[in-house]
């Protein structure tokens, strides 16, 4: 927690609480002008719409700083992005995408499928059937 009182925080607290000050502003703002002559629903929306801002600006801060406080500060940061499994497989069920699960590398494992395996069969079908094409061009 003591980190969250360093002279970079502060900066980030302040930020956070004008934010909300001015989203709050704002929300009466348009309270204000809905109750006027010139007002209309659209402007009682916004009045709700922006203290509901504000609100997720708090919990989006505190979520933050949750995160900061469980972070060890002395490991080291690494900014590269996770490893994507190339292999990984949807599992379907009728109707719905239930998730994901990447099945250990095997070497011969597509040619166990015999859905790609037919699949593989129709492109090389293909492949030939164009090389044979070019070659009667020529």
């Amino acid at each position: 927690m003591r980190r969250m009182l360093q002279p970079k925080w502060w900066v980030l607290h302040l930020f956070v609480l004008a934010a909300v000050l001015v989203m709050m502003r704002l929300g009466l703002w348009q309270w204000h002008r809905a109750n006027s002559g010139h007002g209309g629903i659209q402007n009682y929306a916004y009045a709700f719409q922006w203290p509901v801002f504000a609100v997720f600006a708090i919990v989006l801060w505190v979520k933050t700083l949750q995160e900061e406080s469980r972070r060890d500060p002395d490991s080291p940061v690494d900014h590269r992005p996770p490893q994507q499994r190339v292999d990984a497989e949807i599992i379907r069920r009728p109707g719905l995408v239930i998730g994901v699960s990447a099945p250990p590398a095997t070497a011969g494992a597509a040619e166990d499928d015999p859905e790609v395996a037919a699949w593989n069969a129709r492109l090389a079908a293909l492949s030939n059937a164009d090389a044979a094409v070019e070659n009667r061009g020529r």
